[in-house]
């Protein structure tokens, strides 16, 4: 790409809309892509497979890791403010060849959650209706017509949308854990939940093989850090966001697994996991409420799923949207709405590859693989989404502490070594405990899957290395808004 282009990709005819989203709106991005009640309905039964009883300490571990991580994006956010986080964040902290192979995983993850989140659509509606399994693809396509929409409309709207929707489904499931709780669940309050001695596969590797799909879960948190440029004061108001984000679901995923986990009875779940996996926290709304909470649980599901879906496709398009306009993947991605100023041939990108996935992995494997179709592509391309982003996650982690003894007049190594380190040590457990034991297929070939396309990204980045060294020094050079007095106060001496 010439300079003239690099240029014309931030103008006002080629940029994204500035100012467009406030505080709560970044709010509502990250606490929609955490997607509170298709998490704990649908994730929370395959920790509980191998977890059991300790499935909310899988659920604990996962949130200290991503508060760790917060803490890692808020100290970057505080500095700089860029459409494609991940991708510009590692090339300011580790270089720009790794800031290139982070936002070559982290866009290709977030594209993985599309095709997952929309499958949980399709497959919770058909249910819902009544309907026979195969109407799962018929939702799932028609999801697609109306996120495509909603994703290029102006942004703001699209966020109110979410945190209205996000608000309602959190509600409903609040309602069902302070009925449990304060009804005891089966037996009583219990501690056992919090250690690794009522897992159903065996002490440390039943929490740690749980623990991908509780990263999962929390995956998204820091998407406000994409909207940074269209943020008005981004560099106060993402980190609010994002700390308001993590905190938020800590405190709710954890509290709604210790209730779901008294709610089956601590020790019945580690002998026998599968009224969890098989009944989800509607299993619990029905049994302490009645059918229609458990409905209603279904119902928040399932409208969590779509918002989250579109929060994902907004992210991902984001980052394809910044190397785009850097000229490192074809600047056809950089182009924007000449009205709306989003992202309208990412976002396309994005929703065609993710159609054409769900058709390739929904129909590609045996009916039955993992209980259907739709659930088949729900766990593969959850697996592969989230070991994607993890290793996106640990290079932040790792990328932080040079970046902050390089720019910080105050550098603290509690906060800017151990903190780090903690998130990047867990987030490297729930990679390991996902690929090790081997699961079953084809949740087997994820890591395989994520490996291939780093490959493909190094062979990319070598292209680009040399034939267009000239795109290699672009990388993570433009930003919406950098340094100021924010800045200044954190770098004080």
């Amino acid at each position: 790409m010439s300079q003239t282009a690099a240029k014309g990709a931030t103008t006002a005819e080629g940029g994204l809309a500035k100012g467009q989203l406030r505080t709560w709106d970044a709010i509502a991005i990250s606490i929609s892509v955490l997607s509170p009640g298709m998490a704990m309905q649908l994730n929370t039964g395959g920790v509980a497979a191998v977890a059991g009883g300790s499935t909310p300490l899988a659920f604990l571990l996962g949130g200290v890791a991503c508060l760790a991580l917060a803490f890692v994006v808020i100290g970057f956010t505080r500095r700089m403010a860029a459409a494609g986080y991940a991708y510009t964040y590692v090339s300011r902290s580790l270089g720009k060849r790794p800031g290139f192979l982070a936002g070559w995983l982290y866009g290709f993850g977030m594209a993985c959650f599309v095709p997952m989140t929309m499958a949980a659509v399709g497959f919770l509606l058909a249910d819902l209706l009544g309907l026979s399994g195969g109407w799962w693809i018929v939702f799932f396509v028609l999801g697609m017509v109306l996120l495509l929409a909603l994703s290029i409309i102006r942004i703001h709207t699209t966020t109110r949308v979410q945190l209205a929707v996000g608000a309602l489904t959190i509600l409903v499931l609040l309602i069902v854990v302070v009925v449990v709780t304060a009804k005891g669940g089966l037996h009583g309050h219990s501690a056992a939940p919090f250690t690794f001695g009522k897992t159903a596969s065996g002490g440390f590797n039943g929490v740690f093989y749980g623990l991908i799909l509780g990263v999962t879960s929390y995956i998204g948190f820091e998407t406000a850090a994409d909207f940074g440029e269209e943020t008005a004061n981004p560099r106060r108001a993402v980190p609010i966001a994002i700390l308001a984000a993590v905190v938020f679901a800590i405190v709710f995923y954890v509290w709604t697994t210790y209730a779901t986990t008294i709610g089956y009875g601590v020790n019945e779940l580690q002998k026998d996991p599968s009224s969890w996996v098989s009944g989800g926290v509607a299993g619990v709304a029905t049994q302490y409420i009645g059918t229609f909470m458990g409905k209603l649980v279904e119902i928040g599901a399932l409208l969590s799923a779509f918002i989250v879906c579109v929060a994902c496709a907004t992210a991902s398009a984001r980052t394809l949207f910044a190397m785009g306009r850097e000229g490192v993947i074809p600047t056809w991605f950089s182009r924007t709405h000449p009205k709306y100023k989003t992202p309208v041939n990412a976002t396309v990108v994005v929703v065609v590859a993710a159609t054409l996935v769900a058709l390739l992995v929904g129909f590609g494997f045996p009916a039955d693989a993992l209980g259907g179709a739709p659930l088949t592509v729900y766990a593969l391309m959850a697996t592969i989404g989230s070991l994607a982003v993890i290793l996106v996650y640990i290079s932040l982690c790792l990328g932080a502490i040079p970046y902050f003894k390089r720019t910080s007049g105050r550098f603290n190594p509690l906060t800017h070594v151990v903190v780090p380190l903690i998130g990047a040590v867990i987030f490297a457990a729930a990679w390991y405990g996902s690929v090790y034991p081997v699961p079953i297929a084809p949740i087997k070939a994820a890591p395989y899957v994520v490996l291939v396309w780093l490959l493909i990204g190094g062979g990319v980045l070598a292209w680009l290395n040399n034939r267009r060294p000239d795109a290699i020094e672009r990388i993570g050079s433009i930003l919406g808004e950098e340094g100021g007095t924010l800045v200044e106060a954190l770098d004080e001496k």
